[in-house]
């Protein structure tokens, strides 16, 4: 468990394709003395921070005077997986790039840096009073607990289905980590004449046909569409700059509840402790 603050003992460049943008993206990370994740683009630092969420359709999308750094829920939850609390991240495009589609290549990356360890303590955020967010059927909820508990239950068309798991043990939770992005082939043309999903390929998401999974190799993980909504979660609630203690349960939750329940946590001093 982590106990202090912690950021990366050496620097490290990372490039890839953004997924919407389709572009060569180059991050290169930083140690951070000051708390919490920021990103450094055309100049200007943007807090990976629940209040600079600008944007929530199809991606986490942060902004600060003019600049906005989009798709950094992946990343976000690889700086979680790996403990790392500060850290500074110069990137030269406008979003985070999707790699394989899952956190897995930035936390190998993170590792390979090593943890440096400040004395400074508050990096838990500890839910005190139950909280929630509804949006129809869609809800993401969450109550007091002493570790981080997530439930999280997804419902789509087949092949895909209902799908529901339950992780009690979030920091050791390398399937999660591991676990791609996704989408339906039905929606990609829609989202492409919309101008994204440029860079979206079998290399870098999982494609679910009208049947079955497209991509030859099939899916990692039996539960590996649910687990990535987990990931997606994780990432975004990393963005409110610390590790939340809490008991969560997601229904067909998305960017936007999940950003929605964080500035609904921080309404309210009473709702949460930092220690």
């Amino acid at each position: 468990m982590i106990k202090r603050q912690t950021t990366i003992n050496r620097i490290f460049k990372l490039a890839g394709i953004g997924l919407h943008t389709g572009r060569e993206v180059t991050l290169e990370f930083l140690p951070r003395r000051e708390p919490g994740i920021a990103f450094v683009h055309k100049g200007c630092l943007i807090p990976a921070r629940y209040d600079k969420v600008a944007d929530t359709r199809l991606s986490t999308q942060i902004a600060e005077n003019g600049s906005s750094v989009a798709t950094i829920e992946h990343l976000m939850a690889a700086f979680y997986f790996s403990g790392i609390t500060n850290c500074l991240v110069y990137i030269d495009g406008p979003e985070v790039p999707i790699m394989d589609g899952s956190a897995w290549e930035f936390y190998h990356e993170l590792w390979r840096a090593g943890v440096y360890e400040f004395p400074e303590t508050g990096v838990y955020l500890k839910v005190l009073r139950p909280v929630e967010v509804r949006n129809n059927d869609a809800y993401v909820k969450v109550k007091p607990l002493n570790t981080f508990d997530i439930t999280m239950t997804i419902e789509f068309r087949p092949p895909v289905g209902r799908q529901k798991k339950r992780v009690m043990d979030v920091e050791n939770a390398i399937s999660i980590i591991n676990s791609r992005t996704f989408g339906f082939l039905e929606e990609l043309e829609a989202i492409q004449k919309a101008g994204l999903a440029k860079g979206a390929s079998l290399d870098n998401a999982v494609a679910i046909g009208e049947d079955s999974i497209v991509n030859p190799q099939g899916l990692r993980y039996k539960k590996e569409l649910v687990n990535h909504k987990i990931l997606d979660l994780i990432g975004d609630f990393y963005t409110c700059g610390y590790r939340m203690l809490g008991r969560v349960e997601a229904h067909k939750t998305g960017h936007y509840l999940n950003n929605l329940l964080l500035r609904e946590i921080f309404s309210d001093p009473d709702n949460y402790a930092i220690y």
